[in-house]
């Protein structure tokens, strides 16, 4: 049986997907990201997890505008309180 869980690169940090038991999972995998071989228990497939934003992103995207995105339009009703 596969078993998954979501956890760090012991080397550069990468957010990653660890899938132990998985088709052709090795006892010493590389992360994607910086090509190190990460030390698991049990024969591990490695991904990057990017289900996830990163914290720096989203507090980038909260306090700015991004170029070319949709403008939310005003309703009738909000056009006529003005």
């Amino acid at each position: 049986m596969s078993y998954g869980w979501f956890g760090p690169c012991p080397h550069c940090h990468a957010p990653l997907s660890y899938l132990e038991g998985a088709a052709g999972s090795k006892l010493e995998p590389l992360c994607p990201r910086c090509h190190k071989t990460v030390t698991v228990a049990r024969p591990t497939f490695l991904m990057a997890d990017h289900s996830r934003p990163a914290a720096e992103r989203r507090r980038r995207a909260r306090n700015s505008i991004v170029p070319g995105a949709p403008v939310a339009q005003r309703t009738q009703s909000e056009d006529k309180a003005i």
